[in-house]
């Protein structure tokens, strides 16, 4: 709860910001002539829509399981990522769009020295605010958090096109009003490639896609060392929205009681947790340790005759 406040609170501080940045930048554009300063204030103010995203999906996905949802909201996080990543993809586009239709030389009719001072506080802001959303996301290791602060990245990219293109038209005069659609062509290409593997990820969750092996292979370290595991077989993992779940058939001693394997698939459940906080549930299935599971499909450990065999 904790952790899903402050991801909350970072992103609040996040509109707050895009809405004043956009509203100052759209007045200054219109007021100094800047077509490229109100554009950038017109991108901050999109940037609205995606925190309201990324709130809607933190809220749904901290709400806990009901009738209707047998598993949690945590899919309402993915659904969230996928939209950003949307919305980010189609932005891009369309800059990489306008840059090719409108890449000419032309006259412009504008004061660019204060525009250009207006965009470069502009991009300070938004790439103090990048580094500050970014931190937070690693902390809370959050995929949703971390596709937002790249958003405000690619926003203080687009502000850095526009300051460029500012102070090029503030230094070189108006023949020099090119540079704006060269920056924004760079850019756009720059911001498809990342919001398209934004929207990659979504996808992926939404999909039950497996995670990277890697995050796999260090879920797998935590199971057979516990006192009394003999083998598992059948670990599936998926990631849903900022969560994972895990479940595996675990094999034990077949003289055990019922009650002793449960023991041991609890200290394997809780030990998981407990080294990965970002583990939501682990489902267990408890077997016995007959040979033809082990050799046939599972995962043994020291105690076994068939240790050296493997998935």
């Amino acid at each position: 709860m904790a952790k899903s406040a402050e991801g909350i609170r970072i992103t609040w501080i996040g509109l707050v910001l895009n809405l004043l940045l956009g509203v100052a930048k759209c007045f200054s554009g219109l007021l100094l002539g800047s077509k490229a300063l109100l554009a950038d204030g017109a991108h901050s103010l999109l940037d609205l829509l995606t925190d309201g995203t990324v709130l809607f999906g933190l809220y749904m996905a901290n709400k806990p399981e009901d009738a209707g949802h047998h598993y949690g909201h945590h899919k309402f996080a993915s659904f969230a990522k996928f939209a950003v990543g949307g919305m980010l993809l189609a932005f891009s586009l369309s800059l990489i769009v306008t840059a090719l239709l409108d890449f000419h030389s032309g006259e412009v009719d504008l004061d660019a020295a204060p525009a250009a001072v207006i965009a470069i506080l502009g991009l300070v802001l938004k790439e103090a605010l990048f580094w500050w959303i970014r931190a937070v996301a690693k902390r809370l290791r959050s995929d949703l958090i971390m596709a937002n602060a790249l958003h405000h990245r690619m926003d203080s990219l687009s502000s850095l096109a526009v300051t460029l293109a500012l102070v090029g038209v503030w230094a070189g005069g108006p023949s020099w009003a090119f540079l704006d659609d060269a920056a924004t062509l760079v850019l756009g290409s720059y911001l498809a490639f990342e919001s398209y593997k934004v929207l990659r990820r979504g996808v992926d969750d939404l999909l039950d896609a497996a995670p990277a092996r890697e995050i796999i292979e260090d879920f797998r370290e935590h199971i057979l060392p516990v006192r009394g595991v003999v083998a598992y077989h059948d670990l599936r993992v998926r990631r849903i929205g900022d969560v994972f779940e895990i479940d595996l058939h675990l094999q034990v001693d077949p003289e055990l009681t019922v009650e002793r394997g449960h023991s041991i698939s609890r200290e394997v459940k809780q030990g998981l947790q407990a080294k990965h906080p970002e583990v939501s549930k682990v489902l267990i299935h408890i077997e016995p340790a007959t040979e033809g599971h082990i050799v046939d499909r599972g995962i043994s450990g020291a105690g076994s005759k068939s240790s050296d065999n493997s998935e």
